[in-house]
């Protein structure tokens, strides 16, 4: 079996919404849905693996004819820029995660607030934590478990929306958030952080948290 193709195979459906099991076999590469699969009549020496946490998968558009087969981009100092269409070195000191192929990560523990994580991520090249999609959001949650991060979004007044910086509205509160510390007139909470459970809460820009995600693309 060759194992670049099975891992580039795999990476196909973790990127698939759609996608909840993948059957591989030399280079053959077949993703099939909850449905499709439900329909197969499959023999028992055929290998095929499920996908986990399926339900935190999100849509990517991605040509299967792309080189992301390159094999330089399965290790984790390279990574598939989607602005290029081409396979690029990470950063010094920002490395790749399987689950994330198209973004370099750095991460430091140490207690900082939104100022403080801003300027340390332009400081290392990038820019702070922006986890957009729910993959993104259950990536944290297992790779920084217990662990809380400023995140790259802030307001200036009561009742105005949070946004990432390319203006697309932040989704993935928890219960009852943002609530600007449950006041309606005072304007008290204009950053965001992500919690262990992977989902955002509005806190005081002055506020400390134990970690430092940074990220480019």
């Amino acid at each position: 079996m060759n194992t670049p193709f099975k891992y580039s195979c795999l990476q196909m459906c973790s990127i698939d919404s759609s996608c909840a099991y993948v059957f591989f076999e030399k280079r053959d590469c077949i993703l099939y849905s909850i449905d499709a699969f439900n329909n197969l009549s499959l023999s028992s020496d055929k290998i095929i693996y499920q996908k986990m946490n399926f339900e935190f998968q999100e849509k990517l558009t991605l040509d299967l004819n792309q080189s992301l087969f390159d094999f330089e981009c399965l290790n984790s100092t390279n990574f598939w820029s989607l602005k290029t269409n081409s396979c690029l070195p990470c950063r010094t000191g920002f490395i790749k995660y399987s689950e994330l192929p198209f973004t370099c990560y750095h991460n430091q523990t140490d207690w900082k607030n939104f100022a403080e994580s801003k300027s340390y991520c332009k400081s290392k090249g990038g820019g702070l934590f922006r986890p957009k999609t729910k993959n993104e959001r259950y990536f944290f949650t297992q790779r920084f478990p217990n662990k809380t991060a400023n995140v790259y979004s802030t307001i200036t007044y009561v009742g105005q929306k949070f946004k990432w910086p390319d203006g697309s509205d932040v989704v993935g509160f928890g219960r009852g958030e943002p609530n600007n510390y449950n006041s309606k007139s005072i304007f008290k909470e204009g950053c965001l952080i992500i919690r262990s459970d992977g989902f955002f809460n509005d806190i005081s820009c002055g506020k400390y948290s134990s970690l430092t995600i940074c990220q480019h693309d």
